[in-house]
């Protein structure tokens, strides 16, 4: 008899399961039951919705003040994208959600500007000083950015590629051709 595919693949798409104390490693050997209980632990490890909720706020108290990154944001309600920064994390970590991460809006969100690699290497940079100035749990938080410089580099995909259909020409580190 042929497991139930239902209840035998995790909630995830089981290629990338982010483990706090292994790093980044497939998860499609892992039980469901096994993946729920490691994104869970990394939920709890790195502070749960409090911590969340204090680093995009902080996240977005730096960009409000950051030349290179502020302008991109066409309206700079910092509280409103902190929030919807802090759901999107909630869902993939507290709910063990990661079609949130191909979220449609996400990638929209981006499509509307060309994003350089200075720009995303400032997102990382102040993303890191966020976690930084709360204290966070080192090994956590690093598992975390890691798993931010992937998805700093899908947002960034996502953007040159809504350039190329725009016309647009530019060189690899996204300044304009």
């Amino acid at each position: 008899m042929s497991p139930n595919p239902a209840t035998s693949v995790p909630r995830h798409d089981g290629k990338v399961l982010l483990v706090a104390d292994q790093g980044l490693q497939s998860g499609e050997g892992m039980s469901p039951t096994q993946v729920d209980r490691k994104v869970s632990d990394f939920w709890t490890g790195i502070g749960g919705a409090e911590f969340f909720q204090a680093l995009t706020t902080r996240f977005y108290e730096l960009v409000a003040q950051d030349e290179l990154l502020s302008p991109l944001f066409a309206v700079p309600d910092w509280s409103r994208h902190a929030a919807r920064l802090n759901d999107h994390f909630r869902r993939i970590y507290g709910e063990n959600d990661l079609t949130a991460a191909w979220d449609p809006k996400m990638h929209q969100a981006h499509a509307h500007f060309l994003i350089s690699r200075e720009q995303r290497m400032r997102w990382l940079a102040l993303m890191k000083e966020a976690g930084t100035q709360l204290n966070a749990a080192e090994t956590h938080f690093t598992e975390f950015l890691t798993i931010m410089k992937i998805a700093s580099g899908e947002m960034t995909a996502v953007s040159r590629g809504a350039a190329l259909v725009r016309g647009e020409r530019f060189h690899w580190v996204g300044t304009p051709a």
